[in-house]
Order: C-alpha cells, then sequence, then structure tokens
C-alpha cells in the first residue's frame, strides 16, 4: 500500500489507500476506523459503491492511524510530555486527519462525507466541528457511547450493598458471573484503559460529553447541518458477539448496555437539522463491526447519503 509523510512526523509515513471517483464529482469519502479493525475492512463496502450505479462517484480514501494497521508507531509516543501507552489524543488524531489530507489531497478535501466505526465517531465529530461547512455528511457505524463509562455508569455494581441479583440480572445469571462480565468490560472498555494503538480516551467525554453537541454545520450556503445517518447493532448478533469474544452472559446487554446505546444513537440525529436527520436504524445481522458484517448495507446507506448531499450541494 502506498504512504504518505506529514511535514509535522517525517519519520513516520502513515499508509493509505485511494480509489479515484468520477472527475465530475469535488466529494472526498473518508473512512474513519475504530480501534478493532484496520483500514482493509472497508473494501468490500468500496467495492460495491464502486460497482453501484451511483453517478457521480466520489473519490474515497482509507488510512491506518498511527499505531494501527500497517502504518507505523506515533512519534509522540517519544515526547516527554506523554505517558507511555497513551500517544495521541482525540484532537492529536484529529489534528494527524486535517494534515493527511491537506499534504494528499490539498484540491479534494473541501467537501468531505464521513463513514465511520465505533471511536471514529468521534474523530468525525469532532473534525466536523472544528472545520465547519467542509463535512456534508456523516454516517455513524455502532458509534463508540464516548459520554459514559463501561461498565460503571450502566451496570449495577455488584459489590454495591444494595446490589439484588434476582432482580439485577436475567434470569439463570449467576452472581459469579455477573461479576465477571461486570469486571471484564469494566478493565476492556473503560477509558483510562490503555490500548494497542495508544489512542487515549480519557478526555473524551469531556469534550463530547453531549451526543447531540455540539451542533454541526455542514452547508456553506445555508444554516443547516450535516446529512446524517445513524445505525447501531442488532441485538441478537451483538449479544452473541459479546457471548462468544468475552463470555458476557446473554441478556446482560439487552437489559444495561443496549437502551444506553439507543439513546445514545438517538442523541447523535439531533447534531443536524430534523429534516437531514435519518436513523438511528438497526443494521441487519451486524454485531459492533458493521462494516465488516453487512457491507451491503453500508454501501446501500452511503449511496443514500451520498445522493443527499449532491443533490443539495
Amino acid at each position: 500500500m502506498p504512504t504518505v509523510t506529514l511535514p509535522s512526523k517525517p519519520g513516520a509515513p502513515l499508509v493509505y489507500e485511494l480509489f479515484e471517483g468520477d472527475a465530475a464529482s469535488s466529494l472526498l469519502l473518508v473512512c474513519l476506523n475504530g480501534l478493532g479493525l484496520p483500514q482493509s475492512c472497508w473494501r468490500p463496502t468500496i467495492e460495491l459503491i464502486q460497482q453501484s450505479s451511483l453517478s457521480p462517484k466520489p473519490c474515497i480514501l482509507t488510512y491506518d492511524r498511527y499505531g494501527q494497521g500497517a502504518s507505523p508507531r506515533d512519534p509522540r509516543e517519544s515526547w516527554p510530555s506523554k505517558e507511555s501507552g497513551y500517544a495521541h489524543t482525540l484532537d492529536d488524531v484529529t489534528d494527524d486527519l486535517h494534515e493527511l489530507l491537506q499534504t494528499l489531497l490539498p484540491n479534494r478535501c473541501s467537501r468531505i462525507v464521513f463513514v465511520n466505526n465505533s471511536i471514529g465517531a468521534h474523530v468525525a465529530r469532532r473534525y466536523a466541528d472544528r472545520y465547519p461547512t467542509i463535512v456534508e455528511g456523516i454516517l455513524f457505524l455502532d458509534s463508540n457511547p464516548g459520554n459514559v463509562e463501561f461498565a460503571v455508569d450502566i451496570w449495577p455494581n455488584p459489590k454495591d450493598t444494595s446490589f439484588d441479583l434476582e432482580r439485577m440480572a436475567p434470569p439463570g445469571v449467576s452472581l459469579d458471573a455477573y461479576e465477571a462480565a461486570y469486571n471484564k468490560l469494566t478493565r476492556t472498555f473503560g477509558s483510562k484503559v490503555k490500548n494497542k494503538e495508544g489512542f487515549d480516551r480519557r478526555k473524551i467525554r469531556d469534550i463530547l460529553p453531549d451526543p447531540s453537541k455540539p451542533k454541526l454545520k455542514g452547508s456553506k450556503t445555508s444554516e443547516k447541518g450535516p446529512w446524517i445517518t445513524v445505525a447501531g447493532h442488532e441485538l441478537e448478533q451483538f449479544s452473541k458477539e459479546e457471548w462468544e469474544t468475552m463470555k458476557i452472559p446473554i441478556g446482560l446487554a439487552e437489559m444495561y448496555t443496549q437502551p444506553m446505546w439507543e439513546k445514545y444513537n438517538q442523541g447523535l440525529c439531533g447534531l443536524t437539522d430534523p429534516d437531514r436527520a435519518k436513523g438511528s436504524l438497526i443494521a441487519p445481522k451486524c454485531g459492533h463491526f458493521i462494516q465488516r458484517d453487512n457491507p451491503n448495507f453500508v454501501a446501500e446507506q452511503l449511496i443514500d447519503l451520498i445522493q443527499k448531499v449532491e443533490n443539495s450541494h
């Protein structure tokens, strides 16, 4: 895959892939990864868009952030001001994305549509807020609810004196199993927990405490916000995925995680004008990684979103 060197980090070229669009389109579709999957996960969706009747087709960019996929570790890791394991913050990632676009596509980055998964949602929101009127559309795919702590803000603490297993857990779930799940989620997804990429998530809750705010401006010619589509996972598939990968008992997601997540997704629709929001949708047969589980659904939603953006341009 090709690489691009950011002027601010000459020794660490980012790996990217660029899919050329039609000359008649000035739109750039940028795919933003979560923590779990690299840029290659978007290729099935991109192939479907390229094979579709969409016209004109936009240029499409995928890339691996520093510390993920085929890209090198973040040079910030060696900075004295950085704690070990916390290489880049949300604003660092946003700065890198902006520098990437300005370096690689200086004449093709004034009209952007983002598609993002998981933590990529925060990058899309932060970029759209910091660079108003540039981001004209966003497709959120099972966005990470960055305004809560897993699981301490969502699940009852089994160590609390008021904890009642019979009322607070699905039938058949033992106290040991509940405690193990609670601890597993906390140790895995808590904002202070380090990850392989080095993405520092500790301040995201402070930067984006409300899924509906700050309101975004996507139009260059009006006060309208961007076109937004919000999609979440299918509960049955997500619960199965949690059990297979983390041994989280079936029924706990439905009881606690799902109501919180659905509320968060509804909130994301409030980032724009009501007539420019679609969702929240349930992605059929999808767990957390919607772009992996159902690229046809993602392609359909992106084509619909791109058409809305172009028709209002």
